[in-house]
């Protein structure tokens, strides 16, 4: 029962924290939950990205890329501002709110199908998704506004910059057919 308590509360967080209602330091600091979190984050994503890649493989790398990227990327952004003790709670804020967005988008990629513009249930899956995209980065410039303890638009700009650049990354080692 103690560790069922445990496990809702932990997920009530990652939620919470996709809400902008937590921050990662509301986690434990614990390196369990990180690798966790990670490997839930690998296969989530990559669930989500087969569909764009149509290779699992192809995914899988995406994945591990942003996942390295983005533990390099905070780590270099935590020594910057001299908060190197926080990189176990914002990865771990990263990682499982990814997978919380991560299992959101499923229904919706499910609601888009093969043909968006083919139906109105499918652009209506076009147009969550969009929202879901900025909401991710919205939910990442939260987390970063905490670990770095800097202003949330400074938070917007970091989530933004991320994430143009490792799309490019994605695009220039696994480029989709």
């Amino acid at each position: 029962m103690q560790a069922e308590t445990f496990v809702n509360k932990l997920v009530n967080a990652f939620v919470d924290i996709c809400l902008l209602r937590a921050g990662p330091q509301d986690l434990p600091a614990s390196g369990f939950l990180l690798v966790l979190t990670a490997v839930l984050g690998v296969i989530t994503g990559t669930v989500v990205l087969y569909d764009s890649f149509g290779d699992a493989g192809q995914a899988l790398m995406a994945q591990l890329l942003d996942l390295a990227f983005m533990l390099l990327f905070l780590r270099l952004g935590l020594s910057y501002r001299r908060k190197e003790a926080r990189l176990l709670q914002s990865a771990t804020a990263v990682f499982g709110s990814g997978v919380v967005m991560n299992l959101v988008s499923m229904p919706v990629q499910l609601l888009i199908g093969n043909d968006p513009a083919g139906s109105v249930l499918g652009e209506l899956g076009v147009l969550l998704y969009l929202f879901l995209l900025v909401w991710v980065i919205v939910v990442i410039a939260h987390i970063l506004r905490h670990a770095f303890e800097i202003k949330f638009v400074a938070g917007s700009l970091l989530a933004i910059g991320y994430f143009l650049v490792i799309n490019w990354l994605v695009q220039l080692f696994f480029p989709v057919a």
